[in-house]
């Protein structure tokens, strides 16, 4: 028997595909995922995020090419690899982004995308601890929080911020983005609260929703132009499903193109040189591939600081904090605080995002050293980047990774960007805020000065945010993947809801604005579902 709905990938925008899709108990839902059910305490629990990401269990890993815009580094590009996808392995923070972007994807032709039209479906995804209002939502599956590990220096980053000029802001996400203010987390009551556990716990009960773990996708299957299933590996096994609705890819803006290409849709010369039978030639597949970039800086001060607050005692106590009250550091979510900061004067809205932390570490070849000694950081990254990269495919086998091409610091405004942007970050760090507690600047070091200095430690520290997007645009004109309503060009029955459909960055992490894609996909398919009764 056909499924009225098959998804590939349960991650944060398939989770709420999955739910909202299979409310109607008269629609038979599949829902396919590579990885596992996110049940383990590292997951879970807030802190233990460093040892998800780092693990080939719940994250892919890509490695992408070398960058020559770094001196040749070759970046880890993650992906999760379990329910909840990133909203499983990232660092939590809730970050919708800026009016602005939403009404610049309208502008680039995709009807129905801008701010006001996607704020219900921020709201909808929403249960705000503090409540829901014009701009918030108080009422929905997901739950952000306040921190449960507040800092006390998280407070001074705040006024320090408003001493050099940046306006406090208690709530980035509402009426307005722009200044500075606390970072809420998408926890419930102190763990993780992934999309998985906000929409899929739920949902899987339901006799109508079939969810499949171990699920490697590895093409979609067509009748004439129309996607008719999809055909996955699952302990070492061929198989195949058939659905007789729609087919839709959340697998992420790696796995999403790679899987179209795979399948037969994308650049036609590559994909011939490969063996692959094109079946809609679109070079445009696997371009537009966007992250953030960031460069962390870092201070000394004189008080205690999560980072050495690892110790095997005051890890006892912290870890009973956790589960008895679900609070202390076991909480703490990878940003306390953030600031939305306008650096070019021709920008409408924020153009930089300083994210801090009251933990600090060094990255190394064998993963992340935490420091030694109390300090605090923050990353500076630009909200906006120009950069663009490619993803392709290697090899028509599934089972070997894509190459990523990226130069993250190809454009010379952003590294513009980026050099004001730590300034502006040491004249925070230098604020009479901070005055009492800071030591020193540990990185980069007063050192470093001048624009070559700066530009030099920024290639040499630069890293992803993780947040890749924009590899299977939307979009009206005729290059487009998909066109706003996510339905691929060229093909029938088969849509896109991930993070990989975004024409452009955001001014935020991804997570809330992929689910609040998930959400708006879901209405769109629905609505499409009643007419054509």
């Amino acid at each position: 028997m056909a499924w009225d709905y098959i998804i590939v990938g349960g991650g944060s925008a398939g989770c709420v595909l999955a739910n909202r899709l299979s409310a109607d108990p008269g629609r038979r839902v599949l829902l396919l995922e590579a990885g596992g059910w996110d049940w383990s305490p590292v997951v879970r629990v807030p802190a233990g995020e460093v040892l998800a990401i780092m693990s080939p269990r719940y994250n892919w890993r890509y490695m992408a090419e070398p960058d020559p815009s770094r001196g040749g580094r070759a970046d880890m590009w993650p992906a999760g690899r379990v329910l909840g996808g990133g909203s499983s392995i990232n660092g939590m923070m809730y970050v919708r982004g800026n009016a602005g972007d939403y009404d610049h994807w309208a502008r680039l032709g995709n009807e129905g995308w801008d701010y006001e039209s996607v704020l219900p479906y921020f709201r909808r995804a929403e249960r705000n601890e503090n409540g829901g209002d014009a701009f918030r939502g108080g009422e929905g599956p997901l739950w952000v929080s306040n921190s449960r590990a507040p800092h006390p220096l998280t407070q001074v980053f705040i006024d320090a911020g408003v001493e050099v000029g940046i306006p406090a802001n208690p709530d980035t996400n509402g009426a307005v983005q722009e200044g500075i203010g606390p970072v809420q987390a998408t926890q419930r009551k102190g763990w993780r609260h992934s999309t998985a556990r906000a929409y899929l716990a739920s949902a899987a009960r339901r006799r109508n929703l079939t969810v499949r773990t171990g699920a490697i996708a590895t093409r979609l299957l067509f009748d004439g132009d129309r996607a008719s299933g999809v055909a996955y590996v699952q302990g070492g096994r061929e198989c195949r499903e058939y659905c007789r609705g729609e087919v839709v890819l959340s697998a992420g803006a790696i796995a999403s193109p790679k899987l179209l290409m795979l399948s037969g849709i994308g650049d036609g010369d590559a994909l011939d040189a490969l063996g692959i039978e094109c079946r809609v030639d679109r070079p445009a597949v696997g371009g537009n591939l966007q992250e953030h970039p960031g460069v962390i800086m870092t201070m000394h001060v004189n008080v205690p600081t999560f980072n050495v607050e690892k110790t095997p005692l005051r890890a006892i106590r912290h870890a009973l904090a956790f589960l008895l009250a679900g609070r202390g550091p076991g909480t703490s979510s990878i940003g306390h605080a953030a600031a939305f900061v306008r650096i070019a004067e021709d920008a409408d809205y924020p153009d930089i995002q300083i994210s801090y932390s009251p933990i600090t570490y060094d990255f190394g070849p064998d993963g992340l050293k935490l420091y030694e000694r109390p300090a605090i950081g923050a990353a500076v990254n630009v909200c906006r980047p120009e950069s663009r990269g490619r993803l392709s495919l290697r090899s028509a086998d599934p089972m070997i990774a894509p190459r990523i091409e990226h130069a993250l610091l190809g454009s010379a405004k952003d590294m513009r960007l980026m050099v004001e942007g730590c300034r502006l970050l040491r004249r925070i760090f230098e604020a009479p805020a901070f005055a009492p507690y800071r030591i020193d600047e540990r990185s980069p070091g007063p050192a470093v000065q001048d624009d070559a200095e700066w530009e030099a430690y920024i290639r040499r520290e630069a890293f992803l945010m993780y947040h890749p997007v924009g590899t299977c645009r939307m979009g009206n004109d005729p290059d487009a993947v998909v066109d706003p309503q996510l339905r691929v060009r060229g093909l029938e029955g088969v849509r896109i809801a991930d993070a990989s459909i975004m024409p452009t960055l955001p001014s935020a992490n991804t997570n809330a604005p992929t689910i609040m894609i998930g959400e708006k996909a879901a209405d769109m398919m629905l609505f499409c579902q009643r007419e054509a009764r």
